[in-house]
This record gives C-alpha cells, structure tokens and sequence, in this order.
C-alpha cells in the first residue's frame, strides 16, 4: 500500500464503529458525485428537443383518429383538426432595471446552459395552440347517431362548441 495512505488507513481502523461507517459513507459520497460528473446525464432537455408544431398535430389527429374509429358504428375514418395560430415557447431571462436620474432602462438576457459545448437557453413552458376545428370523415357519417355520438367525443376531447365539428360519410 501507498505510504501516504497507509496512515490514513491506520487513522480509520482506530474509529469507533459508528465513526468508520460515517468516514466510509463520506468517501463513497464523494467518490459517486464524482463519477456522476463524468457520465453524461440525459436528463437536460434542450429547447429544440420538443415536440414541433407538425408533430403536435399529427399526433393529436392519430390519437384522435383511433378514439372515435373505435365507437361503435364509426368504421374507417379519418380526421383534419386545425389550430389556432401556432406554438409558443417562454424562455428564462434576467431582467436588470436601472433608474438613473428619472431615466428608466431596462436590459434584457436570456439565460442559458452549456450542452456539449453549446449554449441553449433554458426552455420555461412551451404551449401548443388551442383546437380550432375537427372535420371527420367516416363510414357511418350517414347515421345520425354516429353522428352525435363523434361530434361528443370531439367535443369533450377539444374542449370546442359542436359547430367547429364536422362529420360526413366517406365517399366510396
């Protein structure tokens, strides 16, 4: 063994038992926050990694699309949703105001975080637009309790009046 080591050693084996375990769980405390700084985390989220406005509506119209093609009488259907105007993304900044001499300045920075040597910004809240509009189009769009029984569901999905939703029989 190191002689440099070989009395801390010594120093460790004279502790009490309470003592010894308290030193070995300090060290192995140390020893895992180092290691955690050498393998890379994929718990930080970039900006970029969220879902993007196409993706947003695809996935709302399949998700859509298999919710009401499995009510009864529906058969084969699909589905167009339109939204009101598009994503938003809310960024963390500093804001730093100076009141100089009845003068009123403000600096405004985003804030940001290095990922493999880039610098993002630091992602707050990103919200999707609302559901404007469902048209539906199926192969019982003729009966009128299909009919009721979709326009339901995409009413309480969505959130929207029944006149922003439209179903009609798939043509053949």
């Amino acid at each position: 063994m190191d002689s440099k080591l070989l009395p801390l050693v010594n120093k460790i084996k004279s502790l009490k038992h309470k003592e010894r375990y308290i030193v070995i769980a300090c060290v192995l405390g140390v020893a895992l926050i180092l290691l955690s700084e050498l393998v890379p985390s994929g718990s930080t989220k970039k900006a970029d990694d969220g879902m993007d406005y196409q993706e947003y509506i695809v996935s709302l119209e399949e998700k859509t699309q298999d919710i009401i093609s499995s009510i009864d009488g529906v058969g084969k259907c699909k589905v167009m949703i339109t939204l009101c105007e598009t994503d938003e993304s809310f960024y963390a900044s500093n804001i730093e105001e100076n009141t100089d001499s009845g003068h009123i300045s403000k600096k405004n920075e985003y804030v940001f975080y290095e990922d493999n040597n880039n610098d993002s910004p630091v992602l707050i809240k990103q919200t999707f637009p609302k559901v404007m509009g469902v048209a539906v189009v199926c192969q019982g769009g003729d009966n009128a309790f299909v009919k009721e029984r979709v326009i339901s569901a995409v009413s309480s999905l969505f959130g929207i009046s029944s006149a922003k939703i439209s179903v009609s029989k798939i043509s053949r």
